[in-house]
C-alpha cells in the first residue's frame, strides 16, 4: 500500500506528520521499519520502502492481546513482553483501536527490535 492510503483511511491525530517524518528518517538512515506510538500505549510498526513511499506490512505492537494473527512476542531488556500482530486491513485497526487516537511518538526502529522484525517479518 502507499503511505497516502494509510493517511486517508486512518483518522488519527498526528498520523500524517508522523509518517512524513518517519519516512524521511528511514530514507536518510537506509532503514525499513518505522515505529509509531499511540496515546493508548499501543504502537504501529510499518515495514516500508522509504524511497518509493510503499508500506509492505502493517503491524500492531501491544502489551494487550487482540484477535489478530500473531507474528510473535518480543521481549525487551527490561523483560517487558509485547505481542506483535499482522494487520491485514486498515479497517481492522479502526475496529480494534477506534478512530480517536493520537500519535505521540515516531522513530526509525533499530537494534534488537529491528533484528527481531527482520527474522520474523522479512524472513
Amino acid at each position: 500500500m502507499k503511505v497516502e492510503e494509510l493517511i486517508t483511511n486512518l483518522p488519527w491525530i498526528g498520523l500524517e506528520e508522523a509518517l512524513q517524518y518517519g519516512f524521511s528518517e528511514a530514507e536518510t538512515l537506509g532503514k525499513n521499519f518505522i515505529g509509531i506510538t499511540l496515546d493508548n500505549g499501543d504502537g504501529l510498526i510499518l515495514y516500508v520502502n522509504p524511497f518509493l513511499n510503499d508500506i509492505y506490512k502493517l503491524l500492531l505492537m501491544s502489551k494487550s492481546k487482540y484477535n489478530l494473527p500473531s507474528i510473535g512476542v518480543f521481549s525487551n531488556f527490561n523483560g517487558d513482553k509485547y505481542f506483535i500482530y499482522d494487520v491485514g486491513d486498515i479497517s481492522e485497526l479502526i475496529n480494534i483501536l477506534g478512530s480517536n487516537l493520537k500519535v505521540i511518538y515516531v522513530e526509525v526502529i533499530k537494534n534488537v527490535l529491528e533484528d527481531f522484525l527482520y527474522q520474523t517479518v522479512v524472513g
